[in-house]
């Protein structure tokens, strides 16, 4: 290895900018007749995970939802990966869910999961996310990380 790949080397590890570790954000979902409104904490684990470009996150949420027929609250936590270096991230998630009032309280399994996009630079603060989910159905959010 030469002495110029091993300068390369340390200065592109002295750039690397990480994600700030805490976030506030909010969701909202439709699915058909139902919605919701969900309201988040998420901390990051790890970054750079297994020398990849690959972040895990844990996120705690209280929400609620209406559908034709009512509606109720919900609570819920997950633990999940995001890709990607730079501004774009897919974001992957799962956890359990449970309905703590209302008429779907007790009628499904008590689990969650997302799949989506994440737009947030390394080391800024604001955070745009949208995808599928349980309990919120096709979601849209806002966020600011610190």
């Amino acid at each position: 290895m030469s002495f110029s790949k091993v300068g390369e080397s340390q200065e592109r590890e002295s750039e690397y900018v990480g994600f700030n570790k805490n976030a506030l954000s909010t969701n909202i979902g439709i699915g058909g007749l139902y919605f919701t409104a969900t309201g988040y904490y998420e901390r990051l684990l790890q970054q750079n995970k297994w020398q990849k470009n690959i972040s895990s996150f844990v996120k705690f949420g209280y929400g609620a939802e209406a559908h034709w027929g009512g509606g109720g609250m919900y609570m819920l936590a997950q633990y999940g990966i995001f890709t990607g270096a730079k501004i774009h991230h897919l974001e992957i998630s799962t956890g359990p869910n449970f309905f703590i009032s209302g008429d779907l309280k007790g009628d499904f399994a008590p689990w969650s999961a997302a799949l989506g996009w994440r737009v947030q630079k390394p080391g800024g603060n604001f955070i745009f996310r949208m995808g599928a989910a349980w309990p919120e159905a096709i979601y849209t959010g806002l966020g600011v990380s610190f």
